[in-house]
């Protein structure tokens, strides 16, 4: 409800017609003859039985949070509407939302008028359901002393706002109080001829009569008495023919309107006030239950706990149709991930563990094949985009944790300018000791640290990426269970920080265990495999020695020759450095594939499955209902005692549900 004013009308006759208006259509607010709209006041009528009116303020959204809590701290409740009482509720409301309490009073740097809403909420056995929100009217000059263009825009924004919302019902109330000796046709006729041919009011108008400004004491009765015998006058008579005169007609066609209105609006109500339903209850189901006393908090926290080590053993287990979390979020299923990471470690350390490639004809020291289309190079690429991804994710973490997981990487072993077999001539001239027809026992253990010098710093880079995707899948599952902020901070910080770095050393220290038992120990097996490639190896290189030695039958293949002599020279015409050095190279060959196919099983195994991911101390079995038994009254407090906040939320959440369920059973019905 508002009018267009000039500034005479902010304390005078265009709040006084408002005023008129609310009591004619069951609003009765007797109020002095110095109040003005000065912001919107929304007055609300509900049918109870027991009679109260209670006045509070809702602040602005754009104020700061000391002006919010000043605004929301002003609260006034009335016994009934007498003019001095309400008028002084009004203005401490007035200083509540730091604005003069008149035009013409208090100090002038104060604003005018405020974007906050004043709120009169009366309930009585015979009010109908119903709420009018009067704003100010609209003025086009601004009155120096009084307005500024900054008001003028203030009170232009609060009229569109109200005006753009289709719910509302815009009831203006445009004054015909002026000079009518001179301004007759301006304030008046012309108004009306306006109305009654434009557009400017697509639901119409009214013309009714209000008390005048001696008429105060005259009560509703009397005033419909005295616009009857006004409307009776001839002159009103083409007017009241089209029954756009009157009290009466007003009320009746805004029945009319608010109906129509109802019906339009019941299905979106439905769907708001479901859809508000639905979150407050999501809302409130997330803060879990009230926790105020040791016993309830720590059953809430044991219950998040087993939820949380229920969705780390599907996780495990690759049962992910049991939680969203896996649909939402593909890098949540770890174990797929675990296993893909394994197989680019298997891979990478077959191409790239060894610091030369065994073979007999090579003359160059080995490389990493430039060609990812074969499933080895596929599975590396795989790898490397992986370990990369969760290296930037971890590095992003806020907090120190994420850099105590991994200790600073071992630097990779640099490309040795030496083929394989003039390092095996360098190690035997340096090391050889008084054996005939053999080497010494130290030989071995020295040419096989050299082979496998690079798997420290692979292994040590692959506990560091599958750490951090486990670190990162315990975040992205704390969140997910522990949804209100500070109860997952707390926890992380008091519960789980320290034990997940110590767990994640522990993975750490054990592969370092692994890698030294291979390199630093005394080369040992029992699998028959070894005396196998031995012997595949002499006969390999026999082999191929004798390639070229052949005599080839194009005729018929099978019946190539080859001398007997020249067989004879290539088995027996060797010096004995040759035949030893022959004889490391074979045994270094057999026993580094032995040697390293025992040790990625080993290290997958003990490191990433057990000390990772499966054994009770792994970083994902440090959250468990058993943690939470343990801990003492004050760090259950500490972790998940409700603030007083969190139970003023509560509080709301719980009278809101209850409003939104009675509504929508009323929707309903």
């Amino acid at each position: 409800m508002g009018g267009p004013d000039n500034m005479d009308g902010l304390g005078n006759h265009v709040y006084l017609e408002k005023q008129d208006k609310l009591r004619d259509i069951g609003v009765d607010i007797h109020t002095s003859q110095g109040l003005c709209t000065r912001y919107a006041t929304q007055i609300t009528l509900r049918r109870n039985p027991v009679k109260s009116i209670v006045i509070s303020i809702t602040p602005r959204t754009i104020a700061d949070t000391v002006s919010k809590e000043k605004a929301r701290a002003f609260r006034s409740e009335l016994e009934g509407f007498d003019g001095n009482q309400l008028a002084a509720v009004i203005e401490k409301a007035n200083a509540a939302m730091g604005i003069r309490s008149s035009p013409s009073k208090d100090d002038m740097s104060l604003r005018m008028f405020s974007d906050d809403i004043l709120k009169i909420e009366i309930s009585s056995p015979e009010h109908p359901h119903l709420t009018v929100i009067d704003v100010p009217g609209l003025f086009s000059v601004a009155d120096e002393g009084l307005t500024t263009e900054l008001d003028k825009l203030i009170v232009e924004n609060m009229v569109q706002r109200y005006m753009e919302n289709e719910r509302i019902i815009v009831l203006a109330i445009l004054s015909c109080l002026s000079d009518r000796a001179t301004e007759c046709e301006k304030a008046v006729v012309q108004p009306l001829r306006e109305l009654v041919c434009g557009n400017t009011l697509k639901l119409g108008y009214f013309i009714v009569c209000n008390r005048g400004a001696d008429e105060d004491a005259l009560d509703i009765l009397q005033c419909k008495m005295k616009e009857a015998e006004l409307f009776t006058k001839p002159e009103w008579a083409p007017i009241v023919e089209l029954g756009r005169t009157g009290v009466l007609a007003l009320r009746a066609a805004l029945q009319d309107l608010l109906t129509e209105l109802a019906k339009q609006e019941l299905p979106k109500q439905k769907v708001e006030v479901s859809k508000r339903l639905f979150n407050s209850r999501d809302t409130l189901k997330a803060m879990g239950p009230p926790r105020a006393d040791p016993a309830s908090q720590r059953q809430f926290l044991s219950s998040l706990a087993s939820k949380f080590e229920g969705i780390v053993r599907d996780a495990l287990e690759g049962r992910y149709e049991s939680d969203l979390i896996f649909e939402d979020n593909p890098d949540m299923k770890l174990i797929t991930k675990v296993c893909s990471l394994n197989e680019g470690f298997s891979s990478l350390m077959l191409r790239s563990g060894h610091t030369w490639t065994f073979g007999k004809t090579s003359k160059q020291p080995s490389s990493p094949p430039s060609s990812s289309t074969d499933q080895v190079g596929e599975q590396i690429a795989k790898y490397e985009a992986i370990a990369k991804e969760s290296e930037l994710r971890v590095s992003d973490f806020p907090g120190p944790q994420a850099h105590d997981l991994v200790p600073p990487l071992i630097v990779p072993v640099a490309q040795p300018k030496s083929t394989l077999a003039e390092f095996i001539d360098e190690i035997y001239s340096q090391s050889r000791g008084p054996e005939l027809g053999s080497f010494g026992g130290a030989l071995l253990p020295l040419a096989f640290r050299k082979q496998a010098a690079n798997w420290s710093y692979l292994v040590q880079r692959h506990v560091q990426t599958v750490v951090a995707d486990v670190f990162l899948f315990i975040i992205e599952l704390l969140q997910h269970v522990f949804v209100e902020k500070k109860l997952r901070d707390t926890i992380w910080e008091i519960a789980l920080s320290d034990k997940i770095v110590d767990s994640c050393r522990r993975a750490f220290e054990h592969a370092d265990f692994l890698v030294k038992l291979e390199l630093e120990g005394r080369p040992s097996t029992y699998d028959h495999h070894f005396n196998d490639n031995v012997q595949k190896a002499r006969m390999e290189r026999l082999t191929e020695n004798l390639k070229t030695k052949i005599y080839f039958n194009a005729s018929e293949p099978a019946n190539s020759t080859i001398p007997w002599q020249v067989l004879q020279d290539a088995v027996n015409n060797k010096s004995n450095s040759d035949q030893i050095k022959e004889e490391i190279h074979d045994i270094m060959e057999a026993y580094y594939k032995v040697a390293h196919k025992r040790f990625v099983d080993i290290f997958c195994q003990q490191v990433v499955h057990y000390y990772l991911l499966d054994s009770l101390d792994s970083p994902l079995k440090v959250l468990t209902p058993a943690l939470i038994m343990t801990m003492t009254d004050s760090t259950l407090d500490r972790i998940a005692g409700e603030t007083q906040a969190a139970r003023r939320e509560r509080q709301r959440l719980q009278t809101e549900i209850e409003g939104l369920e009675a509504a929508l059973q009323v929707l309903r019905s």
